[in-house]
């Protein structure tokens, strides 16, 4: 009997993790002399843009049993391709960096998908070696919108994300991703 896979395959969590560890990467910045605003930004993006690349080429090499099951699915009945095929990468993406096992999913609707983070370890890097003020600015949101954006159009999903609540305001942060 075939024995089947309903996690995450966790060496590509790891490898994922170690490739993009957050504090490496904030440290990164600090070493590097960017001080102007914008050019910090962007490093965010293009950190997110990259983890996204990367956890779509990893993800497609190590599918799991609840994934195949899921296309299956979306393939018979044609429907909730979105969110379900691309919210599978930004939870790979999120798992890999984050000290939480689980994404908290608000809204998984096929016009709206939404999630909250309740700690970051991007933003508490970014707190302990860039300073509060910077961090409450809240610069790291690039590196996850950037990864939203990523994501959902290498699927072929033309949306909008934003940020409804962040870490430096209300303790955490929620995204929402509206189908265009």
């Amino acid at each position: 009997m075939e024995q089947y896979h309903f996690d995450l395959d966790q060496e590509m969590i790891k490898a994922l993790s170690e490739e993009f560890d957050p504090l490496h990467f904030v440290r990164t910045l600090g070493s590097s002399g960017q001080k102007d605003f914008e050019e910090i930004m962007t490093s965010f993006e293009n950190y997110g843009r990259n983890l996204a690349r990367r956890s779509i080429k990893k993800g497609e090499e190590r599918t799991d049993r609840t994934y195949e099951v899921m296309k299956k699915a979306i393939e018979k009945i044609g429907e909730m391709n979105f969110p379900l095929i691309p919210q599978r990468y930004v939870e790979i993406a999120y798992l890999s960096i984050q000290p939480f096992k689980r994404l908290w999913v608000l809204m998984n609707s096929p016009r709206v998908f939404s999630y909250r983070l309740n700690e970051c370890s991007i933003y508490q890097a970014l707190r302990k070696e860039q300073g509060e003020e910077l961090a409450n600015r809240m610069v790291c949101k690039s590196a996850c919108l950037a990864m939203i954006d990523e994501i959902f159009s290498h699927f072929g999903f033309d949306i909008k994300s934003s940020l409804e609540e962040s870490m430096a305001d209300a303790g955490n942060c929620q995204f929402r991703i509206e189908k265009k």
